[in-house]
């Protein structure tokens, strides 16, 4: 049997624990001459042959491995470092492979790593780089020309540079040449981890001078990028306090950070910034419909794929208009723009769309507006995962990991009233107060797992925090939280206009006493998923459109008013009462059965809100 084995970057403790085992295991050693340690061969016993393959040919060292299998004997191939990196061993495999000889190779830790160890640096530092280049100058080996020092210096990573101590000069230039700064941080690393060990911290521009001073010209590693000065990045989000993870919570309480709203409109200024919303529509254009504008002037230049629209007019026009269409709106620029933008068009903080801003590097995203109830928060959270940036959240009741009264209403399915309440009852919470709630039965549930709360029987008799009710009447309370227990199951002809469709179902909620905050949600079939009229509703009033498979809705039991043209057209026999129920889930009855108006269709089911 023959074992690869990665020697380590030099320091013979670096060795794996495998590796070692193997060493002490072997009757014949191949090992790389000089380039590893000689105290790694100490460990070899007194009858192991020892071969020091810079004396020797590929098949001379083909032979040797062949002949100890012949024999019956254990081989290891001891490479430095890691023998995956510029190993040679590839070809070693190959021509074990035609002789039938069984390898496995057993990893070890290469220069790049014994070098970074050496400086305590971290190649991946967030909002620096992400990503770690290792490379080499072009030599007696050639490099394809699609992997030049050019073309990689473009990326601006990390880099790790092997074998070419003896070329600084050239290098030096090359890394320039291809977009890092003469200024980036660079450091020079001579026999990393080994006894005699050098590292110089330089820069890119002074690399060939440091080498010459120090007359380094072989068996060294270069490292570029600005993780190498460890500066200007940002902390990891693994172990931030909001972070939720497997193992804990984060300090949003454990309260769901997915936001609910169904598009994402965002603005750019220059050319980074509008290479940050390309980013933005690759990470999130599965889960939300976004939208690109731009008001850099060169847009129509660019090579990249993805559609972005120019902003002739005033960013504040455009703004009005995103905030009139219910979006999400994030500025990719300075939050001065974004809030002399929204400011004309503000009315209520339970109606006003979330506005957010990011940074162009796309290190920061920071809610503007509407982060509780819009969702602004939950946007951050989900922007900053995606794009690896640090969201930034001033709201004090979830940098205090703190119940917020307008996050539960909205994630419970609560309207809430009056708007000027909520900062009374956050203001007690903060203050680490007792907050009194008074719940009609059946409508508590989920309360009572928030710390810090006191039950009060139901209808109070005195002032309270919060009335949990669906009683249409004045109490004496900070906030009152009535459920939406109304579903509205819907469906139209394909593209009728969106003020014919927000009249019908305007007109048929008065009809039944329904109030629009009342609404839970629309729901109709997957078709209708992208009908518009509906849709611009729900965005306008905050309303969840929920749509389900024919199969998923001809399959409810009950009894309903059937249409054999809708089965031909969409394979249910009837979509607005099925969905409605549907949307309800267990214990949903249907209160107003299929009622219908020039080509569209409406039913209104109500949902059971027993205590859990």
């Amino acid at each position: 049997m023959v074992y690869f084995v990665g020697a380590g970057t030099g320091a013979a403790d670096l060795i794996t624990v495998r590796g070692m085992r193997l060493l002490a295991q072997a009757d014949v050693i191949v090992y790389t001459g000089s380039l590893i340690n000689p105290e790694l061969l100490s460990c070899a016993a007194d009858t192991c042959r020892l071969y020091n393959s810079a004396q020797l040919t590929l098949e001379e060292v083909i032979g040797i491995i062949s002949g100890a299998e012949a024999e019956g004997k254990t081989t290891v191939r001891l490479h430095t470092g890691d023998q995956s990196i510029y190993g040679a061993v590839r070809e070693q495999m190959d021509a074990l492979d035609a002789l039938g000889i069984a390898y496995e190779s057993c990893p070890g830790v290469s220069a790049c790593f014994g070098a970074a160890a050496s400086l305590n640096l971290e190649y991946t530092l967030p909002g620096v780089s992400q990503s770690l280049i290792i490379t080499r100058m072009e030599g007696r080996t050639p490099v394809p020309e699609k992997e030049s020092i050019e073309r990689l210096a473009a990326h601006q990573a990390s880099m790790a540079v092997y074998l070419s101590a003896g070329m600084l000069e050239e290098l030096g230039q090359r890394l320039i040449a291809g977009g890092y700064d003469e200024a980036t941080p660079a450091a020079l690393v001579y026999k990393a981890t080994w006894p005699e060990e050098e590292a110089y911290i330089c820069t890119v521009g002074t690399l060939a001078a440091v080498g010459r001073e120090h007359a380094i010209t072989r068996t060294a590693i270069v490292l570029v990028g600005e993780a190498v000065a460890h500066r200007q990045y940002r902390k990891s989000r693994l172990y931030a306090a909001d972070f939720a993870t497997a193992f804990r919570q984060g300090a949003s309480g454990g309260r769901s950070l997915r936001f609910s709203g169904t598009s994402l409109s965002v603005i750019s200024f220059t050319r980074t910034g509008l290479q940050l919303s390309g980013r933005i529509q690759k990470a999130l254009g599965a889960e939300l419909e976004i939208r690109l504008y731009t008001k850099y002037k060169a847009c129509g230049d660019r090579e990249e794929a993805w559609p972005v629209l120019a902003v002739e007019g005033s960013v504040g026009e455009w703004a009005g208009q995103q905030l009139r269409e219910q979006s999400a709106v994030l500025f990719i620029g300075a939050c001065g723009i974004a809030v002399r933008a929204v400011a004309p068009f503000l009315k209520d903080k339970r109606k006003d769309a979330p506005v957010l801003a990011a940074d162009e590097r796309g290190s920061y995203v920071i809610p503007i507006l509407s982060g509780h109830i819009g969702g602004a928060n939950a946007l951050a959270y989900m922007l900053a995962e995606k794009i690896g940036a640090q969201p930034v959240i001033t709201t004090a009741t979830d940098i205090n990991g703190k119940f917020a009264v307008d996050v539960f209403a909205k994630e419970n399915g609560f309207s809430i009233e009056p708007k000027e309440g909520i900062v009374k009852v956050s203001a007690k919470i903060l203050d680490g107060e007792a907050v009194t709630v008074s719940a009609e039965k059946g409508y508590g549930r989920g309360f009572w797992e928030n710390g810090g709360m006191r039950a009060v029987p139901y209808p109070p008799a005195e002032f309270v925090d919060i009335v949990v009710t669906s009683e249409e009447k004045p109490f004496d309370a900070s906030v009152v939280l009535r459920p939406r227990e109304y579903v509205l199951g819907i469906g139209c002809k394909r593209g009728k206009p969106a003020d014919e469709i927000a009249r019908f179902i305007e007109k048929t909620l008065r009809e039944n006493a329904i109030r629009k905050e009342q609404v839970f949600a629309l729901a109709s079939v997957l078709q209708k998923k992208d009908e518009a009229g509906i849709t611009a509703w729900c965005r306008k009033e905050r309303v969840p459109f929920l749509t389900y498979t024919a199969e998923a809705l001809q399959a409810l039991e009950g009894a309903f008013t059937q249409s054999a043209f809708v089965k031909e057209q969409v394979g249910v026999d009837n979509v607005c009462e099925r969905a409605a129920l549907k949307a309800c889930g267990a214990g949903g009855e249907l209160i107003v059965r299929k009622c219908a108006e020039n080509g569209m269709t409406i039913a209104i089911a109500r949902r059971k809100w027993d205590e859990e």
